[in-house]
């Protein structure tokens, strides 16, 4: 198991006023779950306050005093490929501390191959979420952080690509589109509508089914669901988008920002839940194929033998 994690105190490094400590990861033997296991803290250079090594390589970035970055892990690793069926990469997401390539093979000795770093978007956090989803066919990553603030007080959080093909020099290789509201919307773009603006995530690990090839589904918060289209990385576009009303009659004030919140994929059904502010939404696309409303025919996950610890 590999959680994101601050040991302790020393782990301080870190800028956003109420974040308090810049999590690394831990890996964790977990074979007897009645006696799990500690194997190992993977530190990255820049969070431990006190060491001058780590104060040092923090003060080289230029974040560094801004009060607004999020610094550290939110998340844990993304990991595509689990290590029983062969996997050896972990990819983290640390806000301003950027993205890092990690060699698994022995969770008790973690490695650090690669790392890249992007261009400072303070405010929100600039990076706590991978989509592996794509990897298996495409060797390609999509890296984001998402907004914290309302009415666009903070710079869009792009989705960046990252091509990993060499997990020893990841290159990022383009963003994603902004979405735009369509032509007979009330404003020109997102910014105009309250609320947050920005990408959230494409799902969760226990959707049923499996990903599709070329299909990343974005939460987008003021804008809604927005389906991309990735199956030319030279050109994504958004291929489906849905955006649900504000519905302040059901909803108070305080928590009308943050319009959607996430999106789970039944991936075995082509269906689309949105989980709003006011309620959830179901829905369906061409661009996921043709819906099913009757039961799964296959439980998910498949069920297996209970076995009773004594």
């Amino acid at each position: 198991m590999f959680v994101a994690a601050a040991p302790s105190a020393q782990y301080a490094l870190t800028e956003y006023p109420n974040d308090l400590y810049s999590a690394g990861y831990q890996a964790w033997d977990l074979s007897t779950p009645s006696n799990p296991q500690f194997l190992q803290q993977l530190t990255m250079p820049g969070q431990i306050i006190g060491n001058q090594w780590h104060e040092y390589i923090y003060q080289q970035n230029p974040r560094a005093g801004n009060r607004t970055s999020w610094m550290g892990a939110r998340m844990s690793l993304f990991i595509p490929k689990p290590i029983a069926a062969g996997g050896k990469y972990g990819f983290a997401a640390m806000g301003g501390l950027g993205f890092y390539t990690v060699d698994i093979s022995q969770p008790n000795n973690m490695k650090v191959i690669s790392h890249l770093d992007f261009p400072p978007s303070v405010a929100g956090t600039e990076g706590d979420f991978i989509d592996t989803s794509q990897f298996a066919h495409s060797e390609i990553l999509y890296y984001s952080g998402y907004p914290l603030n309302e009415d666009c007080w903070e710079p869009y959080k792009h989705i960046y690509q990252i091509d990993v093909s060499n997990p020893k020099q990841p290159r990022i290789i383009g963003t994603l589109p902004r979405p735009r509201p369509p032509k007979q919307a009330a404003f020109t773009d997102y910014c105009q509508r309250k609320g947050s603006f920005g990408p959230k995530r494409t799902g969760a690990y226990t959707q049923p089914g499996v990903s599709k090839p070329g299909i990343l589904p974005y939460n987008f918060y003021n804008a809604g669901l927005q389906v991309y289209d990735v199956n030319d990385p030279k050109q994504p576009y958004i291929s489906a988008y849905f955006v649900p009303p504000f519905a302040p009659d059901r909803v108070a004030d305080y928590a009308m920002g943050n319009l959607s919140h996430s999106v789970y994929v039944e991936y075995d059904r082509n269906l689309f839940w949105l989980f709003t502010n006011h309620g959830f939404y179901l829905l369906s696309s061409p661009v996921l194929g043709k819906p099913d409303f009757g039961p799964p025919t296959i439980p998910w996950p498949a069920k297996k033998t209970i076995v009773q610890l004594q």
